[in-house]
């Protein structure tokens, strides 16, 4: 399937940065402008599946662009959503009535801006934000043992790289230690995604964690904390 691309569009760099830290957890692609206008250029080379768009910009406004994109047959379907410092009524009604489909303001709310995302794209939105990471997973389901290797882990689950196949659904029990303080946790979950890479020849195993207790939820919640970019 074909990555979704998100146009991000804001004259200041910081927030452009920031914008692209937390939209990597979507697996979309990301395009960027720094201007209203470059924003235009860019929409006509690459056409975008979603643009967030900043509303105060010296060239042009963010409603003054979308009025121009919906102008375009072959771009006004594209969902926007207008982002602003601004939350006076005005501000607002003008960017509707421009043909936004949603506006928020900053500062952002990464889960506020990707819920709603998510939903404009037609994707499902991953709550937990996932660390890569590699270390050895021991594991069990039903009378299956194995021994696999972590790509990456969330307080929700885990993905890893396993050479016998588990099947989807399973109830798997897991144990592993987070780098670098060899922090032992013992897990149980459920298989939520099984696929084959043929490249490896080896089985990318997705886990959703079940309820973890106390202890463990601490203990992966600052683990996953300590390595997530600030922001988001």
């Amino acid at each position: 399937m074909e990555r979704k691309k998100v146009l991000l569009v804001d004259d200041v760099r910081l927030f452009l940065h920031l914008e692209e830290t937390f939209f990597k957890r979507t697996g979309c692609e990301i395009l960027t402008a720094a201007s209203g206008k470059e924003a235009l250029e860019v929409t006509a080379r690459s056409i975008p599946d979603l643009i967030l768009l900043d509303y105060l910009m010296p060239d042009l406004t963010g409603d003054l662009v979308c009025r121009e994109i919906r102008t375009r047959d072959e771009l006004k379907h594209i969902p926007i959503m207008i982002v602003s410092t601004s939350s006076n009524d005005e501000d607002i009604k003008r960017c509707f009535e421009a043909g936004c489909n949603d506006y928020v303001t900053k500062p952002i709310n990464p889960q506020e801006v990707l819920t709603k995302a998510a939903a404009l794209l037609n994707i499902p939105y991953r709550i937990h934000f996932r660390i890569p990471v590699h270390f050895k997973v021991q594991g069990e389901a039903s009378r299956l043992t194995f021994t696999a290797f972590s790509k990456n882990i969330s307080r929700g689950g885990i993905l890893f790289e396993c050479e016998k196949k588990i099947n989807l659904g399973s109830r798997v029990d897991l144990q592993f230690r987070l780098p670098p303080e060899d922090q032992y946790l013992e897990v149980s979950g459920e298989v939520a995604r099984v696929s084959f890479d043929d490249r490896k020849g080896v089985y990318l195993v997705g886990v959703k964690f079940q309820p973890l207790d106390p202890q463990n939820e601490l203990t992966l919640k600052d683990f996953v904390n300590s390595r997530t970019p600030p922001g988001v």
